[in-house]
């Protein structure tokens, strides 16, 4: 995750605006902004800084996959250009990462409040997954994975595929129910 997302991430998470984090942080919003855009590389010292004012810390972990909030990046970047499969390949992989992951990587994969994708299907099919391969370990989710924001209204199966069938709502797990986002349980072992 580069240090632009993982800024961004932790400030949404900690529900600040640029200014508050700013003013928490003795900096100015623009340079939180010029940060947040990729527009300015920080140094560690300030990276790890203006990350303990949002009540996150910087750690180094062994290189993990997907984790949301890139994963959020691509299928929005995705859903701009209209490429459900980028999108669709983008979900898989972070599943699948999540599929492979032990226990304590699962977590590090899934904390981070990822961004809106500009799909409330896709986002809420984010927080379904996340939460799925959670619980299948019995860990904590992450709060931003209940956020009724990133629910649907009314049960939605994603157009995946132009071969697409009808979903079998028992085979649709839990996680993904609670979410009205129908996609089985097979779609999630692509591997």
């Amino acid at each position: 995750m580069s240090a632009s997302a993982l800024l961004r991430a932790s400030r949404l998470s900690a529900r600040l605006s640029q200014v508050e984090l700013a003013e928490r942080a003795a900096t100015s919003q623009p340079d939180v902004s010029a940060i947040e855009s990729g527009k300015r590389v920080p140094t560690v010292d300030t990276l790890e800084r203006l990350l303990q004012r949002t009540g996150h810390r910087l750690v180094a972990v062994p290189g993990l996959g997907p984790d949301a909030v890139e994963t959020a990046e691509r299928i929005a970047a995705a859903v701009r250009a209209g490429n459900r499969d980028d999108s669709l390949r983008a979900f898989l992989d972070y599943s699948d990462r999540l599929a492979h992951a032990g226990r304590a990587e699962r977590i590090i994969l899934s904390c981070a409040e990822p961004g809106l994708t500009g799909s409330r299907a896709r986002d809420a099919a984010l927080a379904a997954v996340s939460d799925y391969w959670l619980n299948k370990s019995h860990l904590p989710r992450s709060d931003w994975m209940m956020d009724p924001e990133r629910s649907l209204a009314s049960p939605e199966a994603p157009h995946l595929g132009d071969l697409d069938l009808p979903a079998d709502r028992d085979e649709v797990p839990s996680e993904f129910l609670r979410r009205n986002v129908l996609i089985e349980r097979t779609t999630l072992a692509s591997v």
